[in-house]
C-alpha cells in the first residue's frame, strides 16, 4: 500500500476506539519451529539476534525474522505480539503479510494458466483486455478501462488510480471497520477518476490493479479466488499457518498491529481497521515458517511453478520509484546493483513485512513487524534503518 495522510490517521483514533476489534487480543504464543532449528550454530546467530534486539529497543513492538543462506536457515524474534497481554513475538507468530498477498496472487495466476485444461486460462490471457472478463458497467467507469490487459494489471502499468489513496475510502473504513468489502464496492472509490498515465506508458503501484486480477480469476473460473488460493497454493504447500482475512478466522496467536498516531512515541493498537482485506491486494496473515515454504518452492527450489511460468513472471517491465515490476512480483533494492532482491514488500496500517530472495547471493530474508510503516512517523525511519542494516548484513 502507499502512504496515507497523517491527519486522517489522527481522526481514525477518535472514530474507531469504540468499535469492536477485528483482531482479538492475542492469547497464545505462536507455532513452534516445524524443523530441527539450527539457528544457534549459524555463524551470524549472535549478530542477527542483536539486530532484532537493537530495533526492539528503538521502539518496534515486535519482530520475527528468517534468513536462509549458504550457512543454513536462521530464525529469531524480539518484542511482543500483544503489548497489553504481554505475549511474546516468536518466529512462529502469525502476523499480517499485507501486500505480500500480491505475490501469492501472481503465483496463483500462473498456476491457473498452467492448469488451462481445467481453467481455460492460458499464457495468452496476459495480453487479453480486462474488458473480456468484466462487465461494461465496471469497465466504462475505470480510467483506461477499455484498453488495459490482465498483464498490465499485474505489472501496475494501467494508469488506474489507487483506491487506497482516497480519503473517502478511509472514512468508510472507520465508519464500518468490520465491513467485508466486495470488490465492486472498492472500485467505486476510483470510478470516473482520471488516469494517472496512458496505458503502458510507465508503472505506478496501485492496489486497484490486484482487485481487478482477483475479479478476473473469479470470472474466468467461476470460483472464489480465496478458494483457488487454497486449492493451488496453500493446501499443496501445507501452509497451515497462513490465513486470508476475512475469508478465514484468525488464530488466537495472531499479532496485534500498532502505529504511533500522535508521533510522540506512544503507539496505539490499530489491528481492527480492515482496509479492504481479502480482495487480492492484502489480507494474508502468515508466519516466517509458512512464508519460507512458499518462497523456497517459488524462488529457490522452483517447484511451485513450471520453469516457463517463472521466467515469464520475472519479465521486468517499467520502473516505479525503486522497484521494477514483473507479473505480481517486485525487483527491489536496486541500489545494490547485481545483488537486487526479488519478492514483495508488505505495508499496512499496523503491520509491515518483507519477503525477498537475492539470487546473486543465494540469500532469502523474511520478516514481520507489527508496526505500520505505510504512513510517516519517527518509527518509520527506524524501520528503514533496520531494513537497510538487515540487507547489508545478509549480503556480506
Amino acid at each position: 500500500m502507499k502512504n496515507i495522510h497523517y491527519t486522517l490517521l489522527l481522526a481514525l483514533l477518535i472514530f474507531f476506539s469504540c468499535r469492536k476489534a477485528q483482531v482479538h487480543l492475542t492469547t497464545t504464543i505462536g507455532e513452534p519451529c516445524p524443523w530441527a532449528d539450527s539457528s544457534s550454530i549459524h555463524p551470524k546467530n549472535a549478530t542477527f539476534q542483536s539486530l532484532l534486539d537493537k530495533y526492539k529497543h528503538k521502539g518496534l513492538p515486535g519482530i520475527s525474522m528468517l534468513v536462509s543462506d549458504t550457512k543454513g536457515t536462521w530464525i529469531g524474534a524480539a518484542g511482543k505480539a500483544d503489548l497489553s497481554n504481554d505475549i511474546d513475538f516468536v518466529p512462529g507468530t502469525v502476523s499480517k503479510a499485507a501486500s505480500i498477498t500480491k505475490l501469492f496472487m501472481g503465483a496463483l495466476a500462473f498456476k491457473l494458466m498452467e492448469d488451462s485444461v481445467n481453467t481455460g486460462m492460458g499464457y495468452r490471457q496476459l495480453n487479453t483486455k480486462v474488458s473480456n472478463w468484466l462487465p461494461a458497467g465496471i469497465i466504462n467507469k475505470l480510467a483506461n478501462g477499455n484498453t488495459i490487459t490482465l498483464g498490465q494489471c499485474m505489472k501496475h502499468e494501467t494508469g488506474i488510480p489507487d483506491l487506497i489513496e482516497e480519503d473517502k475510502f478511509y472514512l468508510a473504513v472507520l465508519n464500518n471497520p468490520n465491513k467485508k468489502w466486495q470488490p465492486e464496492e472498492l472500485l467505486e472509490f476510483i470510478y470516473d477518476k482520471p488516469a494517472l498515465f496512458a496505458t503502458g506508458d510507465t508503472a505506478v503501484y496501485s492496489n486497484t490493479n490486484t482487485v481487478l486480477v482477483a475479479m478476473i480469476m473469479e470470472a474466468q473460473t467461476g470460483k472464489k479466488h480465496a478458494d483457488l488460493l487454497k486449492q493451488y497454493i496453500l493446501h499443496p504447500l501445507g501452509l497451515n499457518s497462513t490465513y486470508y482475512q476475512p475469508h478465514d478466522l484468525l488464530p488466537p496467536s495472531v499479532a496485534q498491529g500498532y502505529y504511533d498516531l500522535y508521533n510522540n512515541g506512544s503507539i496505539v493498537n490499530v489491528s481492527n481497521l480492515v482496509t479492504g482485506s481479502g480482495n487480492g491486494y492484502g489480507g494474508l496473515y502468515s508466519n516466517t515458517y509458512d512464508l519460507f515454504k512458499f518462497a523456497n518452492a517459488l524462488l529457490i527450489q522452483k517447484t511451485l511453478l513450471k520453469p516457463s511460468s517463472l521466467v515469464l513472471m520475472q519479465t521486468w517491465g517499467k520502473e516505479d520509484d525503486t522497484n521494477f515490476y514483473g507479473y505480481g512480483i517486485q525487483k527491489s533494492f536496486l541500489e545494490h546493483g547485481a545483488d537486487f532482491g526479488i519478492g514483495h514488500k508488505g505495508r499496512d496500517l499496523g503491520y509491515t513485512a518483507n519477503l525477498f530472495y537475492f539470487p546473486n547471493k543465494g540469500v532469502l530474508h523474511i520478516f514481520f513487524v507489527n508496526y505500520g510503516t505505510d504512513a510517516d512517523s519517527d518509527l518509520k525511519q527506524v524501520f528503514r534503518e533496520f531494513q537497510e542494516e538487515l540487507v547489508t548484513l545478509t549480503l556480506q
